[in-house]
């Protein structure tokens, strides 16, 4: 599996309830968009569920295969244990105390075929530093729609997250995406 353009266009815009009532002010619509060309944008790897038996995982830059520009993100793991789950996550500073409508986008480059055997795709966000599994918000499948073996399919994955409370005294909104291995094989 790879990830690519975090247009983690993550779109984040005010909610009504979050306004004061006492003001007219409009909503804010705030949008940030990343590619992996220099660097990883702020992104950093997190992993659980990684032992018993110990598995092998790495979240890194590459310029193997990408959907646009020459760089994505390569995501391996090892998931001899079948229950390993790796992501890439982000801390993003907004007004404290308001809740958001965050939607967040990306491109998921899956050789996942057929209709058996795939992982489930992790995309959340939270106010809190996801941790362990409870932490997560699981999502669809990592299938690429194909009958047979065709190589990697860039797929369009968007989620919509509504009324997230940011953090009450920092404001931050944590932002996580990428795969759960629900099935032990090496991907």
């Amino acid at each position: 599996m790879r990830l690519r353009r975090l247009p983690v266009a993550i779109a984040v815009g005010a909610l009504a309830t979050a306004c004061d009532a006492s003001t007219s002010e409009p909503f804010v619509r705030r949008s940030f968009g990343f590619t992996f060309e220099s660097d990883l944008g702020g992104w950093a790897a997190d992993a659980t569920d990684l032992d018993d038996p110990p598995v092998t995982w790495s979240i890194e830059r590459s310029d193997e295969l990408a959907e646009r520009g020459d760089w994505s993100v390569e995501l391996f793991l090892d998931n001899e244990n079948d229950a390993g789950k790796i992501w890439i996550e982000r801390a993003f500073e907004l007004p404290p105390g308001s809740s958001y409508d965050v939607e967040v986008a990306f491109d998921l480059a899956s050789a996942d075929f057929g209709i058996v055997n795939h992982w489930r795709i992790i995309a959340g966000v939270s106010a809190e530093d996801p941790e362990i599994a409870d932490d997560l918000s699981f999502q669809d499948e990592t299938g690429n729609g194909a009958d047979d073996a065709v190589g990697f399919v860039w797929l369009p994955k968007r989620y919509a997250f509504q009324n997230v409370e940011a953090d009450a005294d920092t404001g931050v909104l944590w932002i996580s995406i990428v795969a759960w291995g629900i099935f032990a094989t090496p991907r």
